[in-house]
């Protein structure tokens, strides 16, 4: 995938810059279309609130995954712990919805962390078809040697942000989440 649309980037224009006028047909019509746009749906690189929640989950992702290198932990595995460690035993489709991912895709995950002694996996006796997912005392201990290098990575990442800021921020991505819900229609848990 491209890291550059030209027709978003130009979108957050509502004129080409001095000196760059087009007469490319495409540029015309992303310029037309882009017109439509409101011009708070981009930043001034071009980019979405989606686009720049990618990228800003990608750099966490990244410098997260350094940390969790030191114990040879996948950051995909670091989600299923985390949620784990908050909210105690879960049963596999919960613990999918709260982490975000599919609940067959959590199989191969939950494979691993339980090989590693991590987590545990108990049949429900009701429903043998369910099952619920625990942390071990290992995994417990991982989460609490792991847990406040990400929380200071966290914390540094938000330097240089005023906390008047930062409740507007989160006002904002609260409102954002909400309609995004609305829109979706879906109940799924999202921690």
């Amino acid at each position: 995938m491209s890291k550059s649309n030209s027709g978003v980037a130009h979108a957050s224009l509502d004129h080409a810059p001095p000196g760059e006028a087009s007469n490319d047909a495409s540029s015309k019509a992303s310029n037309v279309a882009a017109a439509k746009l409101s011009p708070e749906l981009f930043d001034e690189r071009g980019r979405t609130v989606p686009w720049m929640a990618r990228t800003v989950r990608r750099l966490y992702d990244a410098l997260g995954q350094k940390i969790l290198d030191r114990e040879n932990l996948a950051i995909a595995y670091w989600y299923y712990l985390r949620v784990l460690a908050e909210r105690g035993e879960l049963n596999q489709l919960e613990l999918s919805k709260r982490v975000g991912i599919a609940s067959t895709t959590a199989v191969p995950a939950l494979d691993n962390l339980e090989k590693r002694g991590l987590v545990q996996r108990v049949r429900d006796p009701k429903d043998r078809r369910k099952y619920y997912v625990s942390l071990k005392d290992e995994g417990r201990r991982l989460v609490d040697d792991m847990l406040p290098a990400i929380a200071e990575l966290h914390s540094t990442s938000l330097d240089g942000i005023a906390a008047r800021d930062m409740q507007v921020f989160w006002k904002v991505a609260h409102q954002i989440e909400k309609n995004l819900i609305e829109m979706s229609r879906d109940d799924a848990a999202l921690d």
